[in-house]
């Protein structure tokens, strides 16, 4: 799948190298405490965005799931860009050679994006408490737009599409777009009106 983007459904991290009991000191030192996903645009060459988090220099193995890896040293946070044979279950596993210490485990769910949401991004409108927001994905679908405020918007458009809403009060809003089959995931970001 060439151009086609791989969206992440579903990504938890199991961080281990520390399982103490209260009370007792993190250990120090450089390590590895978890892994992010998230979709590469286009402009980026697809594929997905894989963060390993943590502190210090690590010098660290990653399985990526699908029957490649690599080791690499870099200073954490660290990001590759990988792309997946196809849609499926993938177990990524980050595993720090010493002194770097611990083991990042995620669970990462594939599935080509040929219609739907990828990505959702705001800035200010032109007059106070307004917001431009826009959804970014493929094909024409039909979009919930949640703004946090509870007010939403549902409308039919081709994607990237922008869309407005002026807010009553300054505050923190989480907004959240999804959409129906045949079109397939969904965004949210916080935002902060001002």
């Amino acid at each position: 799948m060439t151009d086609k983007l791989r969206c992440t459904i579903a990504a938890l991290a199991l961080v281990a190298g520390f399982g103490g009991s209260p009370g007792a000191q993190e250990p120090q030192g450089p390590r590895i405490t978890r892994i992010e996903f998230r979709p590469a645009s286009t402009e980026e060459g697809g594929g997905m965005i894989i963060s390993l988090l943590g502190s210090g220099n690590c010098t660290y193995a990653i399985d990526y799931g699908d029957g490649k890896n690599e080791t690499r040293t870099a200073q954490l946070p660290d990001r590759v860009q990988h792309t997946y044979p196809g849609d499926g279950e993938y177990d990524v596993v980050a595993t720090a050679q010493a002194p770097c210490q611990g083991v990042a485990r995620a669970k990462i769910d594939i599935r080509s994006i040929d219609r739907g949401i990828w990505g959702i991004n705001a800035e200010a409108g032109p007059s106070a408490l307004e917001l431009l927001v826009t959804v970014s994905g493929r094909g024409t679908c039909t979009i919930t737009l949640d703004l946090g405020d509870a007010n939403t918007q549902t409308f039919e458009a081709a994607l990237p599409t922008t869309r407005t809403h002026k807010y009553a009060a300054a505050g923190s809003y989480v907004v959240k777009a999804t959409t129906v089959a045949p079109c397939r995931g969904q965004a949210e970001m916080k935002v902060d009106i001002k």
